[in-house]
């Protein structure tokens, strides 16, 4: 009997324990927690619980990562641009293919390779998940328009998913056939044919994956829009303006969706970029945010952003294969300026938050639950 009664006395300490040690935890950063979890049991459980580990992303610091395939040294590097300048060393599946990122969500790479493959991965934890061999393969590449895969996250329903588009049955076609794998299910569903193949890979913004349409060059230029919740596709036209000049593409900044227009003569600078911002609540409504001159690289480079990315309070732009450019909307210079080192090897940019999501199928079915 007393030993029941101290047992009830104990209980009320041990919750307030825990109360305690959850807190801490939400102070760690995900490099820690992802050690933590080794720990016991119980610290496992809470930081498994999908309730901490969203709320934990939630108050991550978005950051830079540059991913590179380093051959010399038949490796993989993907390197976070921080205070501690922390680098991350990924082994890659074999010598003969190139590994590349299709894009990073919640702390999550969405990884590539010329064979079509697809594995998601977390750099912080280590933990990774092979996919099944997507319906189709072939052209798979880093800079392929029209067959690309996008990570994306569906905030209604707590899913990670992969969304892959490819070509129609015609090469001529203009439609878009589209798959998708949520993670956690095992198999690749089909959701269709659409109008409007991409003409650029597309960018997850909140819950909705976005693309140009073939037309880009044209004021009847659209986007296409894919609801991650219902597997829906919607259209948005672009805004009007009096040229599109000689390109232009979709990023996420802010955590908006925006709009990349490349503007000037290829003979000779200055080249301009405007980046123009989407209000979320008007699909129509869209501000010009950004304006600056882009650097005159060589003659007659035709040259595009191949990302743009917020990070610190300024814009980086990474031109070509090996430069890492900034703007800082807080000067009054209206130039970019280098921002990195031209480095060895080529690499892509992309946001990057540190996390502790995991890939492991008990914690979906636990979600799912």
């Amino acid at each position: 009997m007393e030993h029941k009664k101290a047992r009830a006395v104990e209980d009320p300490a041990r919750l307030i324990c825990d109360d305690a040690l959850t807190e801490v935890f939400r102070r760690l950063p995900a490099r820690a927690l992802a050690a933590c979890r080794l720990v016991c049991k119980s610290w496992m459980s809470v930081l498994t619980d999908p309730h901490f580990i969203h709320e934990h992303l939630s108050r991550g610091q978005q950051k830079l990562l540059l991913f590179a395939n380093d051959r010399a040294n038949d490796r993989s590097l993907a390197m976070v641009l921080a205070d501690d300048k922390s680098m991350y060393q990924l082994s890659r599946p074999a010598a003969s293919r190139s590994v590349f990122v299709h894009n990073s969500c919640n702390g999550l790479l969405c990884l590539g390779d010329s064979t079509g493959a697809v594995e998601v991965l977390n750099p912080t934890t280590g933990e990774s998940l092979m996919l099944p061999m997507p319906m189709y393969t072939a052209g798979s590449s880093q800079f392929s328009s029209c067959n690309w895969h996008c990570l994306g996250f569906c905030p209604q329903k707590r899913e990670h998913k992969v969304v892959h588009f490819y070509p129609g049955a015609h090469i001529d076609s203009f439609k878009v056939q589209c798959e998708i794998y949520t993670v956690g299910a095992g198999v690749w569903r089909q959701v269709g044919s659409f109008h409007g193949a991409p003409t650029d890979r597309g960018v997850h913004v909140n819950g909705m994956v976005y693309y140009l349409t073939k037309f880009r060059y044209i004021a009847s230029s659209r986007i296409n829009c894919l609801n991650l919740e219902s597997e829906k596709f919607d259209v948005m036209m672009l805004p009007p303006r009096k040229s599109y000049g000689g390109h232009c593409s979709l990023t996420e900044l802010e955590g908006k969706l925006c709009l990349l227009i490349v503007d000037g003569a290829l003979e000779g600078p200055p080249r301009t970029m405007d980046i123009l911002m989407l209000n979320s609540h008007d699909k129509q409504d869209w501000t010009p945010r950004y304006h600056f001159s882009l650097p005159w690289l060589m003659p007659s480079c035709y040259f595009t952003p191949k990302h743009t990315l917020f990070h610190e309070g300024k814009i980086w732009v990474q031109l070509l294969a090996r430069s890492l450019y900034c703007f800082d909307p807080s000067s009054s210079s209206e130039e970019l300026t280098t921002a990195w080192p031209e480095l060895d090897f080529s690499f892509s940019t992309h946001t990057f938050i540190e996390s502790i999501v995991p890939l492991r199928k008990d914690y979906y079915f636990k979600q799912i639950q």
